[in-house]
């Protein structure tokens, strides 16, 4: 994605993170700048130069009552979706998206109602202490997170234009078995497995992959402010702890040949 073009995609997405913290901040609830946008945040008061997406987290109280309020309190160019407002969502997450825009992956399904400019915002639920445990987790939620993608159409063998054809025939498994299951059925499973468990110290971030972070509950609990391109968010204030823990040495930007079009967008319409 040439520069011009990347600045004016993160510019939009702040535009949303400014809706999403208004709606919040009116409303009581409490978020934060999560992954590469916290990681934005510490490094560089911004987006990192090469990224193309938002993410923001939420405690599930806070999440479920967003997704409440969201609906009517959005401004009209803006909406939500989640797996419960739209038949053909997959994602145990709800994105922000901008009316009349289009921003598409190449793994994106074509079943969406909207398909436009989104910040993923996502749920962090109580989850196991032990190692053993936060696997079984995992290996219980991550079939019906497929099966989910399967009955919504999206493409997770997609490489640009270029198949993956062992991940394309590994997935056969969960497209046969999503065929015998509704949609409703399986959003109700992967959320009845993913709020099942009391309160550990220990928290799961819901983002349907194969290998996702569990964080420290304090870590989400206890917020500082950041600025992010000249706007104030709420973030983690242990702030080096969570992103170790994500990512390991934090500060120290990946290879060249993995900063660009990380999510693979290969259509984009700001809606002018």
């Amino acid at each position: 994605m040439e520069q011009e073009l990347l600045r004016r995609v993160q510019l939009t997405l702040l535009e949303i993170a400014v809706e999403i913290k208004r709606v919040c901040e009116e409303n009581d609830i409490r978020y934060f700048l999560s992954d590469g946008t916290l990681l934005g945040a510490v490094r560089h008061q911004g987006f990192i130069p090469w990224d193309d997406d938002m993410d923001m987290g939420m405690l599930r109280a806070d999440y479920e009552k967003f997704c409440r309020i969201a609906p009517k309190a959005l401004k009209p160019e803006y909406c939500l979706e989640t797996w419960n407002t739209d038949s053909g969502y997959g994602l145990p997450f709800a994105k922000v998206m901008k009316r009349n825009t289009v921003y598409l992956e190449s793994k994106k399904n074509t079943k969406m109602r909207e398909k436009g400019f989104y910040i993923d915002v996502f749920p962090f639920d109580n989850a196991p202490a032990e190692e053993e445990a936060q696997q079984a987790l995992v290996r219980k939620l991550l079939p019906i997170a497929r099966m989910m993608l399967m009955k919504c159409g999206y493409r997770p063998w997609m490489e640009q234009d270029r198949i993956l054809w062992k991940k394309r025939i590994g997935y056969l498994y969960y497209q046969l078995k999503a065929l015998f299951v509704s949609h409703k059925e399986l959003a109700r499973a992967y959320d009845a497995v993913a709020e099942s468990f009391p309160d550990s110290g220990v928290l799961l971030e819901q983002s349907g992959r194969p290998r996702p972070t569990f964080f420290r509950q304090e870590w989400c609990e206890n917020l500082a402010l950041y600025t992010f391109e000249g706007v104030t968010f709420p973030g983690p204030k242990d702030y080096d702890a969570y992103l170790t823990n994500q990512y390991g040495d934090y500060m120290t930007p990946p290879p060249e040949g993995s900063r660009e079009n990380r999510h693979q967008i290969v259509e984009i319409d700001f809606g002018e």
